[in-house]
């Protein structure tokens, strides 16, 4: 570590960028400060003051905190994810010393589906006084967590234990246990019902031959794997799509013995919406990406499939901001291959009777603001709402709907979690260790991990975690102004180019000499790193209060 020059002490602090990413709000600059500190127990804690899924999230969450890491700035984000891992595989049960269950309040809730955002729901509203039941139409509980993603990136185990701590508080799951009707419930006398049932069914691809023996939905084939009855692949695999589906597809099959897989993406991989991680490690054990290739009709060859794609290139951006992909015509090609796996999108599958109102997409349509539907009672939240999603953006549905339904049945809608005593001041020495290079995660080689669905990545010992931890700047205690001169500005965007943090947006009006200039959109997350300054041809922003790490 490099020698502190300036020792302040601090007490006033801001919304970090990262703590923004986070869809439910995790408190990262606290809970790496812990780490720093070697107080895993407190940083576990302020973990869960947030989630009750840290291990899952250690594990399996695609980290969005770090895309908007400050450190990134500067060279590589610190590994917020895996010193979630290092925390809840560390930390012991200070935490559960300061969980306050509140007394009955007589009411009960029905929450239907035991994936994250269900559980999350369950957890928080059990904490409320609530008496909570939830209805799981499979064998087991944890929805796509337990069925769509492989153990090689989280165990068994490790999903139990946390299921197991939510029955803990009082939550009944009852698996094995299909809602055919909302009204079934209210007639049982529940006063609320939660809908999460995911979105459990593979999109088909939509052409011709999508249908003939051999082609599979991603999570078919991945939900068939995790049930201990593995769909025969054969030797030479196709999956289409870009998505963390496609990719854990791919990664599985070679594991059940395919020596060729291709993943085939109508677009270029920096469109791909798989987690870049996962997309390296698939490369690593040997899938090939074939882009700008889209499948346009599958037909039998004999005891094999031959897929016809169709050659693309990107034209203009469409609604998502991706670049959309145009067929080119007269340019198509095939490819033979014993399995095809399509992992397109998802689907909500809800029964008919439900009476649930959908929207053009298939989902269900709630009122954003509260998650309610139509019916008198009856929240939803999760994939079945947002459509495929994430682990953590899950939980934060789950989060906002149990806060929803509580105000409903007549409590405060507060379910914010204290368990460690906030900061009051502190030593603002994070200069110490700022030009420490991103530690290496250890992971099993890629030539002995191809064979087996051991976990993948392994979690960094108590020495690594510290070291990692030292990398953070404290975002939350750093404060600086950006300043844009509106009338010199020229609409260069180098600025918005270089930032990585979301400092800077479009413009909302023109100056005097035609140009609409940059605005300071997000003025808090400014790092300090003086890239924008530096990129603009005409210096027409200031950074006020900048210190350079």
């Amino acid at each position: 570590m490099q020698e502190v020059t300036c020792l302040r002490v601090r007490t006033g602090r801001k919304l970090a960028a990262c703590q923004k990413a986070c869809p439910a709000g995790i408190d990262v600059p606290r809970y790496i400060r812990a780490i720093a500190a070697g107080k895993f127990d407190e940083s576990l804690a302020i973990i869960r003051e947030s989630i009750p899924f840290p291990f899952i999230c250690g594990y399996a969450c695609f980290a969005p905190c770090e895309t908007r890491c400050g450190k990134g700035q500067f060279d590589e984000a610190v590994a917020i994810r895996a010193l979630k891992r290092a925390a809840a595989e560390k930390g012991g049960d200070l935490w559960k010393e300061n969980v306050k269950k509140k007394g009955l309040s007589g009411k009960k809730v029905a929450i239907v589906g035991a994936g994250p955002s269900g559980l999350t729901a369950a957890y928080h509203l059990a904490l409320k006084g609530h008496a909570v039941t939830v209805f799981e139409g499979r064998s087991e509980a944890g929805g796509m967590m337990r069925w769509a993603i492989p153990e090689y990136r989280l165990p068994r185990d490790i999903l139990q234990a946390e299921i197991d701590e939510i029955r803990s508080i009082g939550v009944e799951i009852r698996t094995n246990s299909q809602v055919k009707s909302f009204q079934d419930l209210t007639t049982a006398g529940y006063d609320a019902v939660y809908i999460a049932c995911g979105a459990q069914k593979s999109a088909p691809l939509g052409i011709p031959g999508d249908d003939l023996d051999g082609v599979v939905g991603a999570l078919e084939f991945l939900d068939a794997l995790n049930s201990g009855t593995p769909l025969p692949v054969g030797k030479r695999v196709a999956v289409i799509g870009g998505g963390n589906a496609a990719i854990d597809a791919a990664r599985s099959a070679i594991r059940l013995g395919a020596s060729e897989v291709k993943i085939f993406y109508r677009r270029t991989r920096n469109e791909m919406p798989a987690y870049p991680d996962e997309i390296d490690a698939a490369l690593e054990e040997g899938v090939s990406i074939e882009f700008l290739a889209a499948p346009a009709k599958i037909e039998k060859q004999d005891q094999a499939l031959k897929v016809i794609f169709n050659c693309m290139e990107l034209g203009a951006p469409d609604k998502s901001g991706r670049l959309r992909p145009v067929c080119k015509f007269g340019f198509d090609y095939s490819q033979v291959f014993d399995t095809v796996i399509s992992a397109i999108g998802q689907q909500v599958v809800l029964g008919p009777n439900l009476g649930i109102a959908l929207d053009k997409n298939g989902l269900i349509s709630v009122d954003d603001a509260h998650f309610s539907t139509g019916l008198k009672g009856v929240f939803a939240g999760g994939d079945a709402v947002s459509g495929p999603a994430s682990i953590i953006e899950a939980i934060a549905h789950g989060k906002l709907a149990a806060s929803s339904i509580d105000r409903y049945l007549g409590g405060d809608g507060n379910i914010i979690l204290s368990l460690v005593p906030e900061e009051h001041e502190i030593s603002l020495d994070f200069y110490t260790d700022a030009g420490a290079a991103r530690v290496e995660i250890p992971c099993l080689p890629a030539g002995t991990r191809v064979g087996t669905f051991e976990v993948v990545e392994k979690t960094l010992n108590g020495y690594l975690a510290r070291k990692e931890a030292d990398r953070c700047l404290w975002c939350d205690y750093r404060q600086f102004t950006v300043e844009l001169d509106f009338e010199g500005c020229k609409e260069c965007g180098y600025c918005r180019e270089v930032c990585h943090m979301g400092v800077f947006g479009p413009g909302s009006s023109f100056n005097a000499k035609g140009y609409r200039p940059l605005e300071v959109k997000n003025p808090g997350n400014c790092v300090g790193c003086m890239k924008c300054f530096y990129s603009c041809p005409d210096f027409c922003i200031e950074i006020k209060g900048a210190e350079q790490p």
